[in-house]
């Protein structure tokens, strides 16, 4: 079980992050794996098209209670590796594919993520089911239910990610407040948004439970996209370091990750109720 802790924990620190958004610009490039969307203004659709006020959107995103959305995420690192005098360092690209369906008012999830990392290109898949505070993973042919003590973080933490970092409870914090940039084109509409550094610390402590190992989270940028006043989608980033100590045969070792994470969603269903059920056997 603290081997499964241990991955677990790293893939969750790397998955949950998004994607770096310079400064709101459109023109952005995203990294390998990522469809990059680049939205420019124009004053012609915006004259033709209604533009929807912040609270017209919050009052429209309050009324979705469940949601699906595809989620593509990019994180580029460059791992360095220390192991008593000897130090290795390589760049590492990890793609996730998650298609998740969030109900909000059954407190239900369902998540299902396909991982590639390059440039080894090992693929592998997990499914995650929540159903009120239980989580259920299935890895390696089976399903496991898990608990502080096999996830080695608090468990408490990762549903707070699923309830309140969901992208639609999420947006409708920062739909809250006035964003720094906003943008129309083509009948969609642009919201920006700097990340607090609360919401960005929350993000972290999420992932640390393990004394063995910090994570820090910056720049963080959010993109809200909507057409007809309602939330289809968008894009979140920050840039991430985290380091990790351990011992492997009486050496200490330290790893250290640097980089930045790109992550673009799309919101497909709304309000359209699916079955979450509990695993009929699984591993406690």
């Amino acid at each position: 079980m603290k081997k499964l802790a241990y991955v677990l924990m790293v893939l969750v620190v790397i998955g949950f992050s998004a994607g770096c958004i310079e400064n709101g610009s459109h023109a952005s490039s995203s990294p390998t794996g990522v469809q990059s969307y680049s939205p420019t203004s124009s004053s012609k659709s915006a004259g033709q098209i209604k533009k929807y006020s912040l609270d017209e959107f919050l009052n429209n995103l309050e009324k979705i209670k469940r949601f699906s959305y595809r989620e593509n995420t990019s994180t580029v690192l460059n791992l360095t590796l220390t192991t008593g005098n000897l130090t290795q360092s390589r760049n590492v690209t990890v793609i996730y594919r998650r298609v998740r369906y969030v109900d909000l008012a059954d407190r239900k999830a369902d998540i299902n993520t396909t991982t590639i990392t390059f440039p080894s290109g090992v693929s592998t898949f997990t499914r995650d089911i929540i159903v009120g505070k239980d989580v259920y993973v299935f890895l390696g042919a089976r399903w496991l239910k898990l608990t502080n003590e096999t996830l080695g973080i608090s468990l408490g933490a990762l549903l707070n990610m699923t309830w309140k970092y969901n992208i639609v409870s999420f947006a409708g914090r920062y739909l809250q407040r006035k964003p720094f940039k906003e943008a129309f084109e083509n009948g969609t509409q642009f919201l920006y948004y700097n990340i607090t550094e609360e919401d960005l610390t929350a993000i972290a402590k999420a992932f640390i439970g393990n004394s063995n190992m910090t994570f820090n989270v910056t720049k963080g940028v959010l993109e809200l996209r909507f057409r007809n006043g309602v939330l289809v989608g968008g894009r979140m980033g920050y840039r991430i370091s985290v380091h990790i100590r351990g011992e492997n045969l009486g050496k200490r070792v330290d790893v250290y990750e640097i980089g930045h994470v790109y992550d673009e969603f799309i919101i497909f269903d709304i309000n359209v109720k699916k079955p979450v059920k509990v695993p009929q056997s699984y591993v406690s």
